[in-house]
């Protein structure tokens, strides 16, 4: 459906995105992740026909489409701010981009009516943009990109300035428009909860480069560098060097013996350790067990589903860990922390 082939993008000096390649498939919805100015904004701009690429190509069905003018790719795209018009009803605001692609007056009102049915709002066609929640303006943002059904749908942060609860909402809505329509999707976010929820594949971007392009589950389980590890979810870093021993691999941390099952690090190597929170056991007890390290906890958060555990270590650094909902553990307590070698992440 997609191509990217080595888009690159300077700005005058700056380079913003450099030698970037990915394939998206048909009816796939595919995530741009990364922190503010990795070039994610930039790269969808420029296949919605916004900004003109430096160097490279962008294929759409396999039509070169580098040097088209955006009216000239079928291209739906909704922003952060829905630009919606607010002087317009929101029929009139998705029936604009249907006239903008020459739609007759009957398709036109026919679209619209399937569009507000679509998005759950087939009693809100004569309000105006500013008497709708932000939750119902996104999803008229998103009706009108899709009223003209397009080749493409690119999302460039449209939860951004949702609160919690409607963001999650939004999630999980978003989904199931999107696979009840099958429409081929880029969306564009920093959050990495709503790329690991959603996406079938995910792009991990870091100053304007490619770090991975996986699937949401290895993205987390198996990030292929410190970047991704530390982007993409909370962890515990340890580092040292290696000694191989058979199939696994102990890395000597300051004073503690970290041992890992089944790692690429070879012996004398210095590794970087990632162990995930909800991997880690939390005890004020101690069993003499593998990779068992003791320290004081000096903040728990109880978040209603779970509490996170922080606990100082002896060298001064700092565990974060995972544990049922308000956990009998206090601050100020001793705590041996465990977590199995298969789930310890080495770089």
């Amino acid at each position: 459906m997609l191509e990217v082939r080595d888009f690159t993008k300077y700005y005058g000096d700056l380079c913003a995105v450099e030698n970037l390649s990915f394939d998206i498939d048909e009816g796939e919805f595919v995530t741009l992740l990364g922190p503010s100015g990795c070039g994610k904004s930039t790269t969808l701009h420029a296949i919605a026909g916004l900004v003109e690429p430096t160097d490279g190509q962008i294929l759409l069905r396999g039509e070169d489409v580098t040097d088209l003018p955006p009216e000239k790719r079928n291209i739906g795209m909704a922003f952060q701010s829905t630009a919606l018009f607010p002087h317009m009803t929101v029929r009139e605001n998705i029936a604009f981009g249907l006239k903008m692609h020459g739609h007759d007056s009957t398709a036109v009102e026919e679209r619209v009516e399937e569009s507000l049915e679509l998005v759950d709002m087939p009693d809100h066609g004569d309000h105006k943009p500013g008497e709708l929640s932000g939750g119902q303006q996104q999803r008229v943002s998103l009706a009108r990109a899709l009223a003209y059904e397009p080749d493409i749908l690119l999302l460039d942060e449209p939860l951004t300035g949702l609160d919690r609860v409607l963001r999650e909402e939004m999630r999980g809505w978003l989904n199931r428009i999107q696979k009840e329509v099958g429409v081929t999707t880029l969306y564009v976010t920093h959050d990495q909860e709503d790329a690991l929820s959603m996406s079938d594949t995910v792009i991990v971007l870091n100053d304007g480069h490619s770090e991975q392009i996986d699937t949401p589950e290895r993205i987390y389980e198996s990030p292929a560098s410190p970047f991704v590890a530390e982007f993409v979810g909370k962890s515990t870093r340890f580092s040292g060097p290696v000694t191989r021993e058979g199939d696994r691999a102990v890395v000597n941390n300051d004073d503690k013996a970290i041992t890992v099952e089944g790692t690429g690090v070879e012996d004398g190597d210095d590794a970087t350790l990632y162990v995930r929170p909800e991997d880690i056991e939390v005890s004020t007890t101690a069993a003499g067990a593998e990779n068992e390290i003791t320290g004081r906890v000096v903040n728990v958060a109880n978040l209603g589903n779970r509490a996170e555990v922080t606990v100082e270590l002896t060298d001064g650094n700092e565990a974060l860990a995972h544990t049922n909902r308000f956990p009998d553990i206090d601050v100020g307590d001793d705590v041996h922390l465990r977590f199995d070698p298969e789930r310890v992440i080495a770089l």
